[in-house]
């Protein structure tokens, strides 16, 4: 936390060093301008796409050991380098023998038992902490948001959930568009057959993160606006929605469709919660602050 709160640069190397849970928590607080400032969000951000990556070695050593059987036969070519490396895993591009271009993500070793492991400690920790300073209670939950950090940590390890979260919101997204339009959002291929826990086989997209149109400043306000309104669907119309939704996980594709990756992180918000955020923005953006105020107080 010294790293993420500190006025100076942080140390985006020792962060990761710190395992898997400090890259998380990093990440968490890369959204959180109003807390650290822009420009050191900005600089958290490159957890999102520009982690640590395996050697060269190591990744084929892994695919060897962990892919399904038959795994090799299926490419004509797997690109040594990363295309992009995040805190779970690293993704490279390959070509499959039927002139398909996909990518291939790799599970980092130890990343499972590690993460488990700090989070038990985290918890310690943050129990001794809270039983000796009683009034950070009625500030926020400290032990909730690790629980949830390490619940969605642990389905985005087990690469099989990114296939059956894309399927869940394929499914929602079919249901709403009979009366919400939802045409401007599509979802990867993916190859079950070649996917295991570690390791899963998807469609390269041509195109642009977020990320990158941030980095540009070529996002409109209307891209913004779609992008809301197709994720509002989600977590106010239906309280199903993508919970890792940053600037790196989302594609703008060469036909102007979003493509949402990394759909292991599937998150389910109550009625209660997802109304009294939906109205928050209303009164928000209408300038009616009390009404605002009030909708929060819902949330509580």
């Amino acid at each position: 936390m010294r790293e993420i709160l500190k006025k100076k640069p942080a140390d985006l190397d020792w962060i990761q060093k710190q395992g898997l849970l400090s890259v998380k928590l990093a990440q968490i607080f890369a959204l959180r301008s109003d807390l650290i400032g822009v420009e050191k969000c900005r600089q958290l951000q490159q957890l999102y796409q520009h982690a640590a990556s395996i050697p060269t070695e190591d990744v084929f050593a892994n695919l060897e050991s962990r892919a399904p059987e038959g795994f090799f036969d299926a490419f004509e070519n797997i690109e040594k380098m990363p295309l992009a490396a995040a805190s779970v895993g690293q993704v490279h591009r390959g070509k499959l023998k039927t002139g398909e271009e996909v990518v291939v993500k790799i599970i980092k070793n130890q990343n499972s038992k590690t993460f488990r492991r700090d989070v038990e400690r985290m918890r310690r920790w943050l129990r001794i902490f809270l039983f000796f300073n009683r009034k950070l209670r009625r500030v926020g939950n400290p032990v909730a948001l690790l629980n949830h950090v390490a619940d969605y940590t642990t389905r985005e390890l087990d690469l099989r959930n990114e296939i059956k979260g894309a399927e869940e919101l394929e499914e929602i997204k079919y249901e709403i568009s009979k009366n919400f339009p939802m045409d401007l959002l599509r979802f990867p291929k993916y190859w079950s057959e070649l996917s295991n826990e570690d390791v899963l086989v998807s469609e390269f997209i041509e195109g642009k993160s977020l990320e990158d149109g941030i980095e540009e400043k070529s996002l409109t306000w209307d891209t913004l606006l779609q992008l809301f309104r197709i994720h509002g669907a989600y977590l106010f119309g239906i309280g199903t929605f993508h919970g890792d939704l940053h600037p790196g996980n989302c594609i703008i594709d060469n036909e102007g469709k979003f493509v949402f990756i990394d759909n292991g992180a599937i998150c389910h918000a109550p009625s209660k919660v997802n109304l009294s955020l939906f109205q928050f923005f209303e009164h928000l953006s209408a300038n009616n602050f009390k009404e605002a105020f009030d909708s929060l107080l819902g949330l509580s």
